[in-house]
């Protein structure tokens, strides 16, 4: 499975516009949720009011962003989170997956080519230069191993099969 092209500036954009319009619809469901809530029930005690009209707030923004997801503009952002959940599912396995490298695993090692690649596709998107370093040395580790073990990998080895098989 290649990783699709992606503007990175144009996923940027998108991604900020998403988090920002959810956290001001947020702010003001959530106020205008409490408002109606406090006439709708006056009493002394607004916490429990002011609660209920979050998790109101949290529903609605919820189901809107779902009614949303399969929107045209929607489509860099759900490839991203798909691309991290597939990544999230191989580092739960990664006990399994460390135990099979050792063992030169050809599955381990697609899986594991897979993910590291995966995560420098992610990072550069996000501009998370923070681990990189250590993510090419990681590379470079799991290169060496490929070619001591005479074998050619690619992104296109990669299904989810492999990483259950583990």
């Amino acid at each position: 499975m290649a990783f699709k092209s992606i503007d990175k500036d144009r996923y940027q954009r998108q991604v900020s516009r998403l988090q920002w319009g959810l956290m001001a619809s947020l702010f003001v469901v959530g106020l205008g949720l409490s408002e109606l809530y406090h006439g709708l029930w006056p009493s002394n005690d607004g916490l429990w009011l002011n609660l209920a009209a979050v998790i109101s707030a949290v529903a609605v923004l919820s189901l809107v962003v779902y009614l949303l997801r399969q929107q045209p503009w929607m489509a860099d952002v759900r490839y991203v989170l798909a691309l991290k959940g597939e990544l999230n599912r191989i580092y739960r396995a990664s006990r399994k997956l460390e135990a099979a490298l050792a063992e030169d695993n050809v599955d381990a090692i697609i899986v594991r080519y897979y993910s590291l690649h995966g995560s420098l596709y992610v990072y550069q998107l996000e501009n998370n230069t923070l681990t990189l370093e250590e993510l090419t040395a990681q590379i470079r580790e799991l290169d060496a191993q490929i070619e001591r073990l005479g074998l050619s990998v690619s992104l296109d080895d990669y299904q989810r099969e492999r990483l259950q098989r583990l």
